[in-house]
């Protein structure tokens, strides 16, 4: 007995060896043991949560002209969240009066109320009383099909969502939008009609909703390509804001891209001399970058960080300028 004890030592100390051996060369090059207890960063985040009881919930407001508006909110936590989520753009004084200071809009009617809400498989249904039809504009009809989608859409586990009224499915609404099939994600601000040989691609612009209050917003636009990548989304981006929608770019006019490129989570975009015309300007600065960021984003997910280059050399920018992309964007 005394023999396989000596072994089960010997094998003990071979495989605490082994695994010294094997530290991430990264954490020793850092001088980090590699030893932190992944639960403690879980705890401290679950208490962060209960501490103020509230969830960062990305909800879908309008403006006066139907453009949807991502907006960050810290909601209550409750059971069915995702419901919880949909009460904040129901139409009532508190919030009305809330959203009208920074120049937005809550989407659904008055005293519109859900029935009822299941998640199976990827697939929300959810079961609106009818109030939800008391709308009156062919722009809130589209508005407020698009935000129920968009907000939903933004938690994990749901990835279509189908309208019901009354516990009924409708063929389409109104003014023509139709709800009779679950609904992604789809030309969310879609101001121009894509051509046939064209596909979308997202991107973003700022909007001045009360001449005090910016945010960025998600645009579709048609571009010609096969399949949208980071470089034909920056042109799409370059090409402008679309007429009469009154959004705006901070980028200079006749900045050209020359290429793109990311590498670990950062975007490296080379573009044309034009770009150093941008003011020197910190507010104007961050907002190019994140303009830029988030449209970039869209399509590589894994983007957390822009350095911008002209002819191979990158430029200095404000001191004070961010360059790591906000997990939120547009905070309430």
């Amino acid at each position: 007995m005394k023999r396989y004890r000596w072994i089960h030592v010997l094998v003990v100390i071979c495989l605490m060896t082994l695994l010294t051996a094997c530290q991430n060369p990264l954490s020793m090059l850092l001088g980090d043991s590699g030893e932190t207890d992944v639960s403690l960063i879980i705890d401290e985040d679950s208490q962060a949560n209960d501490l103020d009881g509230l969830r960062e919930t990305v909800l879908y407001y309008r403006d006066d002209k139907g453009i949807l508006i991502p907006v960050m909110k810290k909601i209550p936590w409750e059971e069915g969240i995702a419901k919880g989520a949909l009460m904040q753009l129901v139409d009532e004084p508190v919030l009305r009066e809330d959203l009208s200071v920074v120049g937005l809009m809550p989407i659904l009617p008055p005293n519109t109320d859900i029935i009822g809400m299941s998640i199976n498989e990827g697939i929300c249904r959810v079961d609106f009383s009818e109030n939800l039809l008391s709308y009156e504009t062919e722009v809130e009809e589209k508005a407020l099909v698009k935000s129920i989608v968009y907000t939903l859409t933004e938690f994990e586990a749901i990835n279509e969502v189908q309208i019901l009224v009354n516990g009924n499915t409708m063929n389409k609404l109104k003014f023509g939008t139709r709800i009779d099939e679950p609904l992604q994600r789809e030309n969310i601000n879609l101001t121009e009609k894509i051509e046939e040989d064209n596909i979308p691609v997202v991107v973003y612009y700022k909007s001045s909703t009360n001449g005090l209050n910016d945010y960025y917003v998600p645009v579709t636009k048609g571009i010609q390509a096969i399949k949208a990548d980071v470089k034909s989304a920056l042109v799409a981006l370059l090409e402008g804001a679309p007429e009469g929608s009154g959004l705006y770019s901070e980028l200079p006019d006749g900045v050209v891209v020359n290429d793109v490129f990311v590498k670990n989570g950062v975007a490296y975009i080379d573009l044309t001399e034009e770009i150093k015309r941008m003011p020197n300007n910190e507010g104007i600065q961050q907002s190019l970058v994140y303009e830029i960021g988030l449209t970039l984003k869209e399509i590589e997910p894994s983007i957390s960080q822009i350095r911008l280059l002209s002819s191979g050399t990158e430029i200095q920018l404000s001191s004070k300028v961010n360059l790591n992309l906000p997990v939120f964007f547009n905070e309430y």
